[in-house]
């Protein structure tokens, strides 16, 4: 669960800044969305057994405000950038988007991101590798986000 959170956090700053994220507007729309995660934590030191893929769904309201700061998959998070992170190498052609996240500091990671958007959502795949007490763990994500309607 711990990681699930982890993840879940390191995703939601992905995708939850203004400034670099400018590109996103107008490629999210505001509403309903159910996002699909799932992740591949099988190459992190010490992961018990039954703990390599983790599946999740949840449903999050996206407002226009959220819209307009680049805070569409923030999972209940404040949409602010951890501290001592940067956005770099963002390259936004048609419908996709590419860039890295590093984060510095204590728990140091580095995220390779890769965002489609299509007709009613996006696709979101990211390969991030972080150091935590001295070891380099490793996890692949997936993430489907899909309109689902106005918020009620």
């Amino acid at each position: 669960m711990k990681m699930r959170l982890l993840a879940l956090a390191c995703l939601a700053s992905a995708v939850a800044v203004a400034g670099p994220f400018d590109q996103f507007k107008g490629k999210v729309k505001e509403g309903k969305y159910q996002y699909k995660m799932d992740m591949d934590m099988g190459q992190m030191p010490g992961m018990p057994p039954g703990m390599k893929n983790q599946t999740m769904t949840y449903e999050h309201c996206v407002t226009a405000e959220d819209v307009e700061k680049g805070r569409m998959g923030r999972g209940g998070r404040d949409g602010k950038m951890p501290e001592n992170c940067e956005v770099k190498n963002m390259n936004v052609s048609g419908n996709t988007a590419s860039y890295t996240m590093e984060c510095k500091g204590e728990r140091p990671m580095k995220a390779d991101n890769k965002i489609t958007f299509v007709s009613d959502g996006y696709k979101m795949d990211m390969d991030m590798q972080m150091q935590m007490q001295g070891k380099t763990m490793n996890m692949k994500q997936h993430m489907e986000a899909k309109y689902l309607g106005p918020c009620k």
